[in-house]
C-alpha cells in the first residue's frame, strides 16, 4: 500500500493500481480478493466451491423455514436470527452422511438420528429464553415459565414438510386456546394432528395474552416436538 503526496487527486483504478481516499489521504494499492474464474475452475478451490454450494442451500432453506414460521418469527424481533439459523442448518447439513461434500442437503441431514438434538437445542427466542416444552409423542405441552400478567395462551401446532417446493414449505395448523395458569396442556384428538406423518417438523408456536386480550410483546415461544 502506498500513499500519494502532492496536489494530484485521483480515485479509482489506473495502470493496475486502485486509488481511494482514507482519512483525508489518497491511498494506492494493488487489487486483491478472489479471482472468480479461478474459484469456479481450479481444483485447489474445490473446498471453497463445496462450502459455497452448501451455504447457499442452507440459506435458501432457512428463508423458506422462516416464512413457514410466520408471523411468529416476526414476534421474536431478532435481527441475528437469520445468521443463527444458517449456522444451525449447516450443522444439520453435516449430518447428511449419504451425499458427497458439496451435495449435502438439510433434508437428508434431518433423517439422521442426532438431528433432533440440533433442532431442539436451538434457542429461537434468544431474549426471553425457553418458557415451554413440547412433547409430541406424549401429546403434551408443558408451561414451565408463564409470563407475568398472562391469562391466556394461543397455541398453534404447525407441522411443516421439509421437502422443498418451488416457493415455500407446505404446512398444516391445529390451533388451541389455553387458559392460564396451567402446568401442562394435553392435546385433544384432532384429525389434522392425527394425520401428521413421520419426517415432518412438528412445531408448537405459543403466543401469550394478558387479561385484556393484548399480545405480550417479546414472549412468543417456538418449540419443536
Amino acid at each position: 500500500m502506498a500513499e500519494l503526496k502532492g496536489v494530484l487527486k485521483i480515485t479509482g483504478k489506473l495502470g493496475g493500481l486502485s486509488f481511494y481516499e482514507m482519512n483525508g489521504k489518497i491511498i494506492a494499492r494493488t487489487p486483491g480478493g478472489f479471482d472468480g474464474k479461478k474459484i469456479r475452475k481450479e481444483e485447489k478451490y474445490v473446498n471453497v466451491r463445496n462450502n459455497a454450494s452448501e451455504f447457499g442451500r442452507c440459506s435458501k432453506f432457512g428463508g423458506k423455514l422462516r416464512r413457514a414460521l410466520q408471523p411468529f418469527v416476526k414476534d421474536l424481533n431478532d435481527p441475528q436470527l437469520h445468521g443463527r439459523m444458517a449456522k444451525m442448518l449447516h450443522d444439520l447439513v453435516k449430518m447428511d452422511t449419504v451425499s458427497a461434500k458439496g451435495e449435502r442437503t438439510v433434508q437428508l441431514g434431518l433423517q439422521h438420528a442426532e438431528s433432533k438434538k440440533i433442532l431442539s437445542g436451538f434457542m429461537w427466542n434468544l431474549t426471553d429464553g425457553k418458557r415451554c416444552r413440547y412433547d409430541y409423542d406424549q401429546r403434551t405441552l408443558f408451561f414451565d415459565c408463564i409470563p407475568k400478567g398472562s391469562t391466556k395462551a394461543e397455541v398453534t401446532l404447525r407441522s411443516i414438510n421439509p421437502d422443498e417446493g418451488h416457493d415455500s414449505l407446505k404446512y398444516v395448523d391445529v390451533v388451541f386456546e389455553v387458559s392460564l395458569p396451567c402446568a401442562s396442556f394435553f392435546i385433544p384428538e384432532d384429525e389434522v394432528f392425527e394425520a401428521v406423518h413421520e419426517g415432518v417438523l412438528k412445531f408448537a408456536l405459543i403466543r401469550f395474552f394478558d387479561g385484556s386480550g393484548i399480545l405480550l410483546p417479546g414472549k412468543t415461544t417456538v418449540e419443536l416436538g
